[in-house]
């Protein structure tokens, strides 16, 4: 397998996260932000668990689209402080939004990050 240029996927704002129903095991799809590097995606929730990551939780095989492009990994919360609080800058720098509600103390402070890795292309 080639490695997957997620350089080349930086210029998307959103992905497209796809997870299996906890309850009806059907795909469910959400457009979401992203951030990228070390060779995974990482994303962001509410702290009190939106419906996306209850599902990856319970399905932890999920896809992401970036663009055009497909890819499928494996999702997990992270549970270490510090790991999530470096998820969580990323999109501070990489989101104003993210920057502005972290100024202002609501979202990004206590958010859940969940980081997707053994990623790989799929069609």
């Amino acid at each position: 397998m080639s490695a997957i240029d997620l350089a080349a996927l930086e210029r998307h704002w959103n992905c497209k996260l796809t997870a299996h129903g906890r309850k009806s095991g059907q795909p469910r799809t959400v457009t979401i932000w992203f951030a990228l590097g070390d060779g995974k995606v990482f994303l962001t929730g509410d702290a009190k668990g939106p419906q996306w990551l209850r599902n990856a939780r319970a399905n932890p095989d999920v896809v992401v689209q970036i663009g055009s492009t497909r890819l499928r990994g494996r999702a997990h919360v992270v549970e270490d402080p510090a790991e999530a609080e470096s998820v969580r800058q990323r999109f501070v720098r990489r989101y104003l939004m993210a920057r502005l509600a972290r100024m202002l103390g609501s979202g990004y402070t206590d958010s859940t990050a969940v980081v997707i890795d053994q990623l790989e292309a799929t069609s």
